[in-house]
């Protein structure tokens, strides 16, 4: 272990770095803080290149240090890379880290057994869908990446993103990026605006347009989709707000309007909530408003 001086590294390599995002805001402060407690480790190279140590590298450049403490190896590029992996295998890896550490053994050429090997020990199955799956978010574009880490999305969402072609993924992502989004929302979203690709071959700007928030674009799409299913849903939200339904009372439809009938549900404590009940669906008959709905679930009305 040796003291080297900051200028004789190379801080612009990172044909052996797995870490995203590369800036470490924690790390900066521990590092401004008791200075760097894990030596580097660099190839002996001129300059040299960083092996381990890259994020520490750079805090300790935006922090103006001279010099760090350096392990220097002679090593050829696929040792050094399999040094850089099991250096940061003893903390928990995000998924694009998982990822670039498994395109760039593709890169380096290990072989199947080999990243399947690496793959276990991430805590991923290793099955050739997989591999694919993780390769194919390795050489995607940064705002992709940026927007698998900071979503946190699941591997589900990310293989549905990645089936659409570059140019469409980039709008997408362009238009997602901004939203709060849920698992949930994300895969209906997607599944919708494969449907539509499905249809139209493609996907343009307008079909996804800047939205607000989540729901908005998740409602625009519907439309598109599920027309009627949608024309159904407004006028049975109509049909709800202008009925003002009494205390205890609530009415179910199917979310899809296949069913033939609809759930009453009664909410009661004592015999004089069961009259009370009985009287607000009374008026809810004689008002048309439970024929209304009727209508709707029999397909009588489109």
């Amino acid at each position: 272990m040796t003291k080297i001086p900051l200028s004789k590294i190379d801080l612009k390599d990172r044909r052996f770095s797995i870490s995203y995002p590369p800036r470490d805001e924690k790390l900066l402060w521990s590092i401004g803080s008791i200075g760097i407690i894990q030596p580097v480790v660099l190839l002996d190279r001129t300059p040299f290149v960083p092996v381990a140590g890259l994020k520490r590298l750079q805090c300790a450049r935006s922090l103006r240090l001279r010099t760090v403490e350096a392990v220097i190896m002679n090593l050829s590029d696929r040792e050094a890379l399999l040094i850089s992996i099991h250096d940061n295998l003893s903390r928990e890896l995000n998924i694009v880290e998982k990822a670039l550490a498994i395109g760039k053994m593709d890169l380096f050429g290990l072989s199947e057994k080999e990243i399947f090997d690496v793959m276990e020990h991430m805590g991923l199955q290793p099955h050739k869908k997989v591999l694919s799956g993780f390769l194919a978010i390795a050489g995607s574009d940064e705002a992709f990446k940026d927007l698998v880490f900071e979503k946190n999305l699941s591997f589900r969402n990310i293989d549905s993103l990645i089936r659409f072609d570059g140019r469409e993924r980039a709008k997408i992502v362009g238009r997602l990026k901004g939203l709060h989004l849920t698992e949930s929302t994300l895969r209906e979203i997607l599944e919708m605006l494969h449907l539509l690709k499905i249809r139209k071959g493609s996907i343009t700007a307008a079909d996804i347009p800047r939205s607000e928030n989540a729901d908005t674009l998740r409602a625009h799409l519907k439309r598109k989709t599920h027309p009627i299913l949608t024309s159904l849903q407004e006028k049975l939200k109509v049909i709800r707000e202008a009925m003002a339904l009494p205390p205890g009372v609530d009415i179910k439809v199917d979310p899809f309007f296949e069913k033939e009938y609809i759930d009453i549900i009664l909410k009661i404590c004592n015999e004089e909530d069961v009259a009370k009940a009985l009287a607000g669906i009374s008026g809810l008959l004689q008002a048309g408003y439970v024929r209304s709905i009727l209508e709707l679930t029999k397909g009588r009305v489109r």
